[in-house]
Formats: structure tokens, C-alpha cells, sequence
């Protein structure tokens, strides 16, 4: 009988020991910190211009550099100069292409999101219509009451000064008339950093 509660006793004895030991060994490590949240981009900033390896081969014009000089016809009569055009902080320069399905997307939104926006001149919007002659763009102009000066770049020469392959661009000019943004597609993306930009450039 004696011998059972010795047993017992030292039974007790050691569970206690393991149980001391093994919360010691639980409080001795390291508290592992939780990993930070990955940053998200700052509204304040003007948005990253990143393409792939194709697409950057496309353009001739990079972020920072002076947009080319360009004149050339208006569709409502006379010659006129791009930076004539300008707005005092921020200028949206849309090469696009009558009866092209991502034209058609990009004129109606930055007639809305951005001509019908900024009536003050601190943006001014400014299409180049990539078209032999004016009558090809003027169902696409009547249909989205597009109000924003248009210039027609008959022979593509304006539009080969930026890049080549795609007749759809947007670029954001600053004040300088040097390029701070730019896109060679139109998708939701797009409009989003479009926004971003002009809201920068505008601010204060």
C-alpha cells in the first residue's frame, strides 16, 4: 500500500516538473511581431508608369521628358499649336482613332471625366485624330458630345514623334509641357491614375 502512494507521489512529482518546464520554455520565446501591411500607393502621388517590355518598346517619349512640338489643323478651321492649347496646370493629350473600339472609350471619358470637369483652363483636354480627313471622327465626336478642341494628324507624323503601334495614347502634361503620366491602352485602370494625376497637379 505504501509503495502505491510512493509511486503515485512521484508520479505527481514529475508531471509537475514537466509542466514547470515546459511553460518556461513557451515564455523564453521570442514574440514574433506581425508582419506590416503592404504599403498602399499614397493619393498624393502621382501614379507609377509601368509597361511591359513590349509596350515600352512602342514609345519614343518617357515620363519627365518635353512632349514634342505640335501644330497642326483644327477641325474647326486654322492652325493650332499644342501649347497654345494648354491648361495652366495640367494638359490630357488623347491620340485616338475614329470607329476604334478603345478610342471610342477614352474619348467619352475624358470628355466627361475631364473637358465637362475642368472649366476653369487650369486642364485643358486636347484630342489628335489619327484620320485622313475629318468626316471619319465626326460620328464619334456628335455621338459623345465631345466639346474639346480636336486637331486632325492626317499623315500620323504627330503621331510617330510619341511612339508607334498603338493609334490609342493618353498622356498628362504639367505646366512645363512635360509628361508626368501616360498610357498606351484605356481601361478602368487607366481612368483611375488619369484621376490621380489631374487631382495632384490641381492640388492647392
Amino acid at each position: 500500500m505504501g509503495g502505491r502512494l510512493q509511486d503515485r507521489f512521484i508520479l505527481s512529482a514529475s508531471l509537475v516538473c514537466v509542466s514547470l518546464l515546459a511553460t518556461t520554455a513557451i515564455a523564453q520565446q521570442p514574440i514574433r511581431k506581425p508582419a506590416p501591411a503592404a504599403a498602399r500607393p499614397s493619393s498624393n502621388l502621382i501614379p507609377q508608369v509601368l509597361l511591359s517590355e513590349g509596350h515600352a518598346a512602342l514609345c519614343k517619349v518617357k515620363v519627365g521628358d518635353v512632349f514634342p512640338a505640335v501644330s497642326l489643323p483644327q477641325l474647326n478651321g486654322g492652325e493650332a499649336t499644342l501649347a497654345k492649347l494648354a491648361g495652366t496646370k495640367a494638359t490630357v493629350v488623347l491620340f485616338w482613332e475614329p470607329n476604334h473600339w478603345m478610342s471610342r472609350i477614352a474619348l467619352a471619358d475624358v470628355a466627361k471625366s475631364v473637358a465637362a470637369t475642368f472649366t476653369d483652363k487650369s486642364v485643358a483636354a486636347v484630342g489628335i485624330i489619327e484620320a485622313k480627313n475629318a468626316q471619319d471622327a465626326q460620328a464619334d465626336l456628335t455621338k459623345f458630345a465631345v466639346k474639346f478642341p480636336q486637331l486632325l494628324d492626317a499623315d500620323g507624323a504627330a503621331l510617330a514623334q510619341v511612339g508607334t503601334g498603338v493609334p490609342m495614347r493618353i498622356y498628362v502634361l504639367d505646366a512645363q509641357q512635360k509628361i508626368v503620366w501616360f498610357d498606351i491602352e484605356f481601361s478602368e485602370a487607366t481612368r483611375r491614375e488619369l484621376a490621380q494625376t489631374l487631382s495632384v497637379l490641381t492640388a492647392g
